[in-house]
């Protein structure tokens, strides 16, 4: 199969709970010899599904960002998302300035309004309302754009203030492309559609793809803003077999270590489950449609290599 597409990136997405330093960076390496575009983790304290455990809770994301970039020398590196929240907007501007210094101008700086309630409570000291973290979200945007283009910056907001904050060295790249996770059509996609230069969605259905794209566009054409300007992303679970007999064997061992019946694994997993001619032809669906970053999530890594030889070839 031949992808007509046009500059379609792929990145490989792994959180860092339970897992350590090494790991991460071995991980990390991996992605980047194989030639992937992008590497992400999460910006998490506590483990996201498991927060009150006693295990697998994560490395911090920023600190972890910074060791990456100082390993890697080609992959593009960013949280998929950070939160707002997590740090004042000033502070994470020059967080983010440093990281894309240390990588020579890879960073993807992404950004969202946060949803971990256990964190919020935990480390911030109370989980906001949602109007309230809609407009830090779009506050910190616009005082991390401000300060990513500008050695000195002044912002009056209605959550924060900034007086002529020094924001240098400045960063490699101008500007530092930012990534705007999330799909709300109303909001999350307006503040899109402002500031973004890569929307991030997830969907396994292409109706609800055709609905976010929709919205975008609207968004856009009500900002004054160039719809293909905006590079639009997705991700997908992956589990890949070399052939059809492969693929359906890991799929009943997977679903069973955890703890799943393999037909509702194998639709969690939708486009992202199959041969490689299998899911290259899914993926294509996607990419015809206007998807420009595909984030993976490997559900075993060593198939890293044969999703770079097998499908991402195609594109």
């Amino acid at each position: 199969m031949i992808c007509m597409a046009k500059d379609v990136w792929f990145g490989v997405h792994l959180p860092s709970e339970g897992k350590d330093w090494s790991y991460m960076r071995d991980a990390c390496l991996n992605v980047e010899a194989h030639g992937y575009d992008l590497f992400t983790t999460t910006d998490h304290f506590m483990n996201m599904w498991n927060p009150k455990g006693e295990g697998n809770h994560p490395l911090e994301c920023w600190t972890l960002l910074s060791s990456l970039a100082a390993v890697t020398k080609r992959v593009k590196l960013g949280p998929l998302v950070g939160c707002y929240g997590y740090r004042r907007p000033t502070v994470l501007a020059k967080m983010a300035t440093s990281v894309d210094i240390i990588s020579g101008g890879r960073l993807i700086f992404g950004i969202g309004a946060g949803w971990h309630v256990d964190e919020f409570n935990g480390f911030m000291g109370g989980f906001p309302p949602t109007a309230e973290r809609f407009r830090g979200l779009r506050e910190t945007l616009e005082i991390c754009k401000g300060m990513f283009s500008n050695e000195h910056f002044t912002y009056k907001g209605k959550l924060y203030d900034v007086e002529n904050v020094l924001n240098k060295p400045q960063p490699v790249q101008k500007p530092i492309p930012i990534m705007v996770g999330g799909g709300g059509e109303k909001v999350t996609l307006q503040l899109a559609a402002r500031f973004a230069d890569i929307s991030h969605f997830f969907t396994g259905d292409l109706m609800i793809l055709e609905s976010k794209i929709s919205a975008l566009r609207g968004h856009c054409d009500k900002v004054g803003r160039d719809y293909d300007s905006i590079r639009k992303a997705t991700g997908f679970s992956i589990l890949l077999g070399r052939n059809e007999s492969d693929a359906e064997e890991k799929l009943t061992r997977t679903a069973a270590m955890r703890g799943q019946p393999p037909e509702a694994f194998k639709q969690r997993l939708g486009p992202g489950f199959g041969t490689p001619e299998r899911v290259s032809s899914q993926m294509a669906e996607y990419v015809d449609r206007g998807i420009g970053l595909i984030t993976l999530s490997f559900t075993d890594m060593e198939d890293i290599p044969l999703f770079a030889d097998r499908v991402m070839s195609n594109f």
